[in-house]
């Protein structure tokens, strides 16, 4: 009987050692891996989508203020051109404060920009399931 109880004590610290292994490698467990693999992907398609929304909110920024440069060196060029001709009147100063003042409020009233939130998930959601 002796023999018996140490065999089934070998046996539970045998089991015991496996049990403690497992635990051990959890983060080597193949479903541990597969999260991890779907939170890289997930936040690679977060980040993607994040530069491509940055991207196109530069580029939208960028030319409205080109266009806005460029309509005020224009009002600029004719300023300077009636100051060389010397041919001023009051309608042409009026003109150029009007140009000026319109310019101005241009700039004050950049395109109203806002993010708009997609409601179709692009990304799986995943769950543990328990059979």
């Amino acid at each position: 009987m002796s023999e018996q109880f140490v065999k089934i004590e070998k046996e539970l610290n045998e089991f015991q050692s496996g049990v403690d292994r497992q635990k051990a490698e959890l983060q080597k467990h193949e479903l541990m891996k597969h999260t991890d693999e779907w939170e890289r992907e997930s936040m690679e398609k977060i980040r993607q989508v994040a530069d491509e929304v940055r991207h196109e909110l530069s580029s939208s920024v960028i030319r409205f203020l080109t266009d806005l440069d460029f309509k005020l060196k224009q009002l600029a060029q004719q300023l300077l051109q009636c100051r060389k001709e010397e041919d001023f009147i009051d309608k042409n100063i009026q003109f150029f404060n009007e140009e000026f003042i319109r310019l101005k409020d241009n700039r004050n009233n950049t395109p109203d920009f806002k993010i708009d939130h997609d409601s179709t998930s692009f990304i799986n959601k995943i769950r543990l399931a328990i059979k």
